[in-house]
């Protein structure tokens, strides 16, 4: 083993604190394994990615232990290193989407073991403006409702104390007049929500076009919801968003690798469901495997070769 020094960052307070009573035993996977280990526990948000900015590079392997913003500091953390330690990830929050995306395991001693001896596979991750996000940047209806939501609340009801955050804000839905500027194309138009994505599931639950999202293919699948123009329309969109059976005429969907986006006023938007500030411009572009996770083995789809955009271009042509 090249390096065996292995750098553990835990979140304590992700989740319901499953972590915090197997961690003996998970730091004895990695003894076990070969690795050296360091722990480091998380003193206040961004600590992880200061962490591991500051000395990441000493470790042949990082392992995060905690829920999406965790994983989202960590990553932010790599992507600005010149040596890159391989990442794995032990999934302790509400959601884990990313988690759910690329298969780990909800046990934390599973999850460790892959940690320890998972295969490599090169992920994409996104860049908006100066930040790094993982699996998703959101802007709009609901985006904010996971960090608006107590910590204590996640931890006793899980996705349900989402559900219970949003339903207070459904009085206060608001569309965006937005110019969206693709590799194709430039279009605008009035949105009520956005998602830039590379997820098989979004909020706990499975994308609807989950079976186009390849985690390594280079490109983001983007999802616009239009503003509804009536009370009819919104319920319609309300009940074809429960059943994944969503109406063109009120959604967009496409593929593409980056995307501008220019709004008539300050629009605030999540990172990997963390607040991810607010603006009137910005860029988003995908880096095409630039974080190796330690995953478990698993069947690869085919994806699309740089150089033959063919669902790109398919997808565009919906727009």
């Amino acid at each position: 083993m090249e390096n065996n020094r292995l750098l553990l960052i835990l979140n304590p307070t992700a989740g319901k604190k499953l972590a915090q009573s197997r961690l003996f035993e998970i730091i004895d996977c990695f003894v076990k394994a070969g690795y050296e280990v360091t722990v480091h526990t998380t003193q206040s948000p961004g600590d992880a990615t200061t962490q591991l900015m500051a000395r990441g590079e000493q470790y042949g392997r990082v392992v995060c232990c905690g829920g999406d913003g965790t994983l989202n500091e960590a990553v932010t953390g790599l992507e600005r290193l010149s040596r890159r330690p391989m990442l794995g990830y032990i999934p302790t929050g509400t959601t884990n989407d990313f988690a759910q995306s690329l298969g780990f395991s909800r046990n934390p001693l599973e999850a460790a073991q892959t940690a320890a001896t998972g295969v490599p596979f090169p992920c994409d991750i996104g860049r908006f403006g100066g930040r790094c996000f993982t699996y998703i940047a959101a802007f709009g209806a609901f985006t904010d409702v996971p960090y608006t939501t107590d910590q204590r609340a996640k931890n006793l009801f899980g996705r349900m104390a989402y559900l219970f955050e949003g339903m207070g804000k459904l009085g206060k839905l608001r569309s965006f007049d937005m110019e969206i500027e693709t590799e194709h194309t430039v279009f605008q138009d009035s949105f009520l929500f956005g998602a830039v994505a590379n997820s098989l599931s979004i909020a706990g639950y499975r994308s609807p076009f989950a079976s186009q999202v390849a985690m390594d293919d280079g490109l983001f699948e983007v999802l616009l919801i239009r503003q509804p123009q009536n009370a009819a329309e919104l319920n319609k969109l309300i009940s074809d968003l429960l059943t994944q059976q969503l109406d063109q005429q009120q959604v967009r969907f496409f593929q593409t690798r980056r995307l501008k986006i220019h709004s008539t006023q300050p629009v605030s938007w999540t990172l990997d469901g963390e607040d991810g500030g607010s603006c009137t411009r910005g860029e988003i572009c995908c880096l095409r495997k630039a974080i190796t996770f330690i995953a478990p083995p698993q069947p690869r789809k085919e994806t699309v070769e740089e150089n033959q955009p063919a669902q790109l271009h398919k997808a565009a042509a919906t727009i």
